[in-house]
């Protein structure tokens, strides 16, 4: 009975560790899930950007050189030293690319 007790407690140890090793996979991916951003766009003119704190946070990071940016010339624009101008959804992980109406792009210049 020694021998088969000792089966059990092994068969029990091995069934829990395997259990929690399931369970840690099955939070991981629903952790990962939740941590994952979506990027979206959101239309603004240049009234709203001029008096939206948006502007004073990207300004008081360094950004002082704005402007609007054909999508096409978006990579050009990158490797120029500007970077896109996101507004952020921190609750529900939206990062908003701002575009005007006619589909530009805002960007920014660091140093500028």
């Amino acid at each position: 009975t020694k021998n088969m007790s000792t089966a059990i407690a092994w068969i029990l140890g091995i069934a829990t560790v395997l259990g929690g090793i399931v369970a840690i996979g099955y939070f991981w991916d629903k952790w990962k899930e939740k941590q994952q951003w979506t990027e979206q766009e959101k239309i603004v003119n240049s009234k709203w950007w001029e008096s939206s704190d948006l502007k004073a946070q990207y300004e008081s990071k360094g950004c002082k050189d704005f402007g609007w940016s054909n999508p096409d010339r978006l990579a050009e624009r990158i490797t120029e030293g500007r970077e896109i101008v996101f507004d952020t959804d921190d609750e529900n992980r939206i990062k908003y690319r701002l575009i005007n109406k006619s589909g530009q792009v805002l960007v920014c210049r660091k140093g500028a």
